[in-house]
């Protein structure tokens, strides 16, 4: 696995037989032929083989990736606050619409600007499929247990505590983490303070152990919500009793938020939080929680479809133009798919709707 919740550099690291037998499988893929359409299959194989690591097959194969998606996928890329991507080691705090992309964007626009990539933390429920699990071990993926109680799960979290200082302060590498355990599903982008009181308790003085960490928050943005139907439907069984995932949802949610239209995307790379703010806020959990959120709701790109949806659910006068249309079939196409009643539409414009709210909040 990724992550055994023990620091060696073997764990992170993933060189000799087995970095060449994941190259070997990788090449294999169906995708690795679309990435490198001049090659024959043999010399595809080659050149996966002659990656010596990581960073050579991040900023080769997966940044090719990553152009596939956006190419495939996204209308447009964009991506502010770059300055704030100056190569410093940084704790990166993101909102979390996609279980992939997300993360996979901020690696491209790193190595964009010429930067090494970021480990990035994730649910280890995730490995259930295989290639992910490989994709893992080459993308400096570290995989924690999803939330549970109990002792164990609370000397897991003090031990990715300690993790991350150990590489954000003393290797001097970058990290990627979401604002709280799983993607926002109703579109409210909400920082879990206790994400922020894990990671103060890996120093006896928790303002000194934010300072060290460089937090920066980051705030990405989609005109088509990833797995937006999916989502819709979960909170709604969710409101009716425990919601159990299937077998394979996981995969399938991976698969979908990748291959989906997603429209305008825009990443915003907040202002990092200051040694003074935190100094004023004690390090409260709490305190910087809302400040993270502020930042986040700040950058947060409002596309159309949340004023339409704004508007659609007030009841408020709407002009008919190409784009309610596009997003009227959007939603009739939703509820076919997924038939729980009107409620499903509803709770569809609650979540596209839910970022334009939370913006005049904040402002």
């Amino acid at each position: 696995m990724p992550f055994t919740m023990e620091l060696n550099e073997e764990q992170y690291s993933c060189q000799g037989q087995e970095f060449k037998s994941i190259m070997a499988a990788l090449a294999d893929q169906p995708l690795a032929a679309k990435l490198f359409p001049d090659l024959s299959h043999e010399a595809l194989k080659q050149r996966f083989l002659a990656y010596d690591g990581v960073r050579s097959f991040q900023s080769d194969a997966m940044y090719r990736a990553c152009q596939y998606l956006i190419q495939t996928t996204i209308t447009d890329f964009s991506c502010s606050g770059t300055q704030y991507l100056d190569g410093q080691p940084s704790l990166f705090i993101s909102n979390h619409r996609d279980i992939v992309v997300d993360s996979l964007l901020l690696q491209y626009q790193l190595v964009t600007q010429g930067l090494d990539t970021s480990y990035i933390v994730i649910g280890s429920n995730l490995f259930e499929m295989p290639l992910m699990a490989q994709m893992a071990k080459v993308n400096k993926m570290i995989g924690i247990p999803r939330a549970s109680g109990g002792k164990a799960f609370y000397n897991s979290m003090m031990q990715l505590s300690r993790l991350l200082r150990t590489l954000v302060v003393g290797q001097g590498q970058s990290v990627w983490i979401a604002q709280r355990n799983g993607r926002t599903k109703d579109g409210i982008d909400h920082t879990d303070p206790a994400l922020i009181k894990m990671i103060s308790r890996s120093d006896p003085d928790p303002v000194r152990a934010l300072e060290t960490l460089h937090i920066v928050p980051l705030s990405i943005s989609y005109e088509w919500e990833p797995c937006a139907p999916q989502k819709a439907r979960e909170l709604l069984l969710s409101a009716q009793g425990p919601y159990t995932k299937q077998p394979g949802e996981d995969t399938q949610s991976i698969l979908s938020g990748l291959s989906a239209p997603k429209g305008h995307v825009h990443l915003t790379v907040c202002q990092p939080l200051s040694s003074t703010e935190l100094e004023e806020l004690h390090g409260s959990p709490d305190g910087v929680a809302s400040l993270i959120d502020s930042r986040i709701a700040q950058g947060y790109t409002i596309y159309d479809n949340s004023r339409l949806a704004a508007a659609l659910l007030a009841g408020s006068p709407i002009k008919h133009t190409p784009q309610l249309l596009r997003f009227e079939h959007y939603l009739d196409e939703a509820c076919s798919r997924y038939p729980l009643g009107p409620d499903i539409r509803q709770t569809l414009l609650g979540i596209y709707a839910a970022p334009l709210q939370k913006l005049k909040i904040e402002k």
